[in-house]
């Protein structure tokens, strides 16, 4: 039965899924929504670190989950050394007046280093080329596992859950990563609460 909104708001006829689907049942969310339970992520040198995705959705075939790594647009690292830098200064401005900003992770992607991390279809992870060989899956739903971290780890990581069946609502989140050389808790302290 199809949707009908704006001229069908009780809902009567329909199975509860049908309703749900339609957003006629009271309190549900309609279309995707996807979460990351810990946007920012401080991790040593080949240590283990998973990034959690969740996901809501009202498709009643699994979803498919893909994860993906851009670089920062801007070095944390050389900014929390630098910070009375000029370019700094101006980004604080930025974020001043737009509260939402984050000018290590808005930027175009053709400025940056984009790769498929992993992707998960039903129970099969397929890594990308970049990343074969590694100890890394999809773990849960839509979890990322890296089972020992690298240098060029660190970025951000973009959680995107995708069906056709659930085409609307916010089907992305990310999780940056920071992978340092070794444990220093000045730099962490500098990177929980990075804005």
């Amino acid at each position: 039965v199809p949707c009908h909104p704006h001229t069908d708001l009780s809902g009567a006829g329909r199975t509860p899924m049908q309703r749900r689907r339609c957003g006629l049942l009271p309190g549900r969310a309609t279309g995707m929504q996807v979460t990351v339970l810990n946007p920012f992520n401080v991790v040593i040198l080949f240590q283990p670190v998973t990034l959690q995705c969740n996901y809501q959705t009202s498709a009643t075939q699994p979803p498919i989950v893909t994860w993906k790594y851009k670089s920062y647009c801007r070095s944390r690292l050389a900014d929390a050394f630098n910070p009375s830098s000029q370019e700094n200064q101006i980004n604080n401005q930025l974020q001043q007046n737009n509260p939402g900003y984050n000018p290590y992770v808005e930027c175009q992607d053709s400025t940056r280093t984009v790769r498929v991390v992993a992707t998960k279809q039903g129970n099969a992870v397929t890594l990308g080329d970049f990343y074969q060989g590694r100890r890394i899956t999809i773990t849960n739903n839509a979890d990322l596992s890296i089972d020992q971290t690298a240098w060029g780890d660190s970025g951000v990581y973009y959680c995107t859950v995708t069906s056709s069946q659930d085409l609307q609502g916010n089907n992305e989140a990310y999780a940056e990563l920071i992978v340092l050389g070794v444990r220093l808790p000045c730099l962490e302290m500098l990177f929980q609460h990075p804005y």
